[in-house]
């Protein structure tokens, strides 16, 4: 499986680039009443196609010309050889792209970025994804979970699981508070029952070096115990671009052939 999935990926790497645009967008949230920078990279072709779209979300201190240039440089290329929409929304640094006294990243992915998404570009709403890496992963899988109608994918690459143990560090507690026992409700972990009866193509990607690895082979393993469908893969690699990169156009091509089997 994983040969023909590295196979397939040479072969797009190696068909000669053709036209294809970046959207810069400043969308307007009512939930947070101000702007979020988003890119929306798209085929040169799709006004007239109904095409799968996937919503990539950044990690920690990320922005999405970072994503372009640095952590997913292919994306330009994967859309038009796959013929598929990416979103990247910004999420402001350290959002950890939840619904906070402060910022509602959950309610502008899940409700106002999507809505405006299909109306701008008329995509095909049975083939949309969630994908995201790092503190990105952790929101692919919290807004994933509670979303299912919305999101028919959801996959997280290197993904904060639970971010309890190291928020302080990372913003958390200007977010939700000092109080760490109330941050449980907002971890990727917590929202793992909403999945036991979920029909969502479920994709989790981790270095075996990498820091999170434990929390992600945790999560995996109480996916089986629980009996919940996924693919699970992990591969030489640490938290760095290098690895999500890599492990982030992997998942593009799985998602790219879970949507074409499901025409």
């Amino acid at each position: 499986m994983i040969k023909s999935l590295l196979a397939l990926a040479a072969i797009c790497f190696g068909i000669k680039s053709f036209s294809q645009k970046a959207d810069s967008l400043n969308i307007y949230s009512e939930a947070m009443k101000k702007e979020i920078k988003t890119l929306v990279v798209h085929p040169s072709n799709c006004k007239n196609k109904v095409l799968p779209t996937v919503y990539i979300l950044h990690g920690y201190s990320g922005f999405p010309e970072r994503t372009l240039r640095k952590d997913i440089p292919s994306l330009k290329r994967l859309s038009e050889e796959l013929q598929m929409i990416f979103v990247l929304p910004d999420g402001n640094y350290d959002s950890w792209y939840i619904d906070s006294p402060k910022l509602k990243y959950e309610t502008f992915i899940a409700e106002e970025l999507t809505n405006y998404i299909r109306k701008k570009y008329n995509p095909d709403q049975s083939k949309t994804a969630l994908m995201g890496w790092s503190m990105g992963g952790h929101g692919a899988l919290y807004i994933g979970s509670r979303h299912q109608k919305t999101f028919t994918a959801i996959g997280s690459v290197c993904g904060v699981m639970d971010f309890v143990p190291f928020g302080r560090e990372y913003g958390v507690a200007e977010l939700l508070g000092e109080n760490n026992r109330s941050w449980t409700s907002f971890t990727a972990i917590s929202q793992i029952d909403k999945l036991k009866t979920t029909r969502q193509k479920i994709l989790i990607s981790c270095g075996t070096d990498d820091p999170l690895i434990t929390q992600n082979r945790n999560f995996h393993q109480q996916l089986i115990a629980m009996k919940i469908p996924h693919l699970y893969e992990e591969r030489p690699g640490t938290h760095d671009a290098d690895y999500w990169s890599k492990a982030c156009v992997t998942q593009i091509i799985q998602l790219n052939q879970y949507f074409s089997n499901h025409d």
